[in-house]
């Protein structure tokens, strides 16, 4: 990269440090999610959006927006689900899908909302959610949230060896702590993380311990304006 690139424009703060010890004269320009965030609605308009009552307690459930991610988790992130509606009496249960993406009708019991992430998140108590963008969008939208993933094992082994952050989630990644309780790999066991969401659909410390941590991820992904501080750098560039 060093070889190739005038100039670096990178949305997530850790970037900049790593990109410029090797070179790279790297600017964290902030993460666009922030941009979206501006026509984010209230808790309690994307929940009469999605037909859901205002005192309900909701879950929001993110498996993935690619067909071999879903094929991996949808079948735990779905047990996750039944076991907080036992757990939870009246407990709503909504998952969030990618646009291309479709679901068996017979794998999901659960309703579905397209391509409106922020909507679902507003109007969600807790979310689990797939490690990714995800993970940030809950951080943005204030949603406290446990992660799930699993790949092949060999992906895995290969990547657990290389890697040096000890997180998968991006929500993680970024707070340089654990904000967001991760279950990967044999450790994605749906009793587990019902375990961990439970409190988290309430007024518990625990919710609020993870919305102080969400908070402070989202002071770190910058301010608004990511495209236009890029326009702002490539005119310079040209100038």
């Amino acid at each position: 990269l060093s070889r190739l690139i005038t100039r670096a424009a990178v949305i997530l703060p850790f970037e900049e440090p790593l990109l410029r010890q090797h070179g790279i004269d790297a600017t964290f320009v902030g993460h666009p999610l922030l941009d979206r965030a501006k026509s984010m609605p209230e808790r309690a308009v994307a929940r009469r959006g999605l037909g859901m009552p205002d005192d309900a307690r909701v879950l929001a459930l993110f498996p993935g927006s690619r067909a071999q991610e879903i094929a991996r988790h949808l079948e735990d992130f779905v047990a996750v689900g039944r076991e907080l509606r036992r757990r939870v009496p009246g407990l709503h249960v909504v998952v969030s899908v990618a646009p291309g993406i479709e679901l068996d009708s017979s794998a999901c019991p659960f309703p579905t909302v397209r391509g409106a992430s922020f909507d679902v998140l507003r109007a969600a108590d807790a979310a689990f959610c797939k490690s990714g963008t995800s993970t940030l969008e809950a951080a943005v939208a204030g949603c406290p949230l446990a992660i799930g993933y699993r790949t092949n094992r060999l992906t895995y082994a290969i990547a657990s060896r290389v890697v040096k952050v000890p997180w998968i989630g991006l929500v993680n990644v970024v707070a340089g702590r654990l904000v967001a309780p991760e279950f990967v790999q044999e450790h994605l066991v749906p009793l587990r993380v019902a375990d961990t969401l439970e409190p988290l659909l309430s007024d518990s410390a625990d919710r609020r311990r993870m919305l102080d941590g969400l908070a402070d991820v989202r002071s770190r992904l910058g301010a608004p304006g990511a495209a236009e501080r890029v326009a702002e750098m490539a005119l310079g560039m040209v100038r």
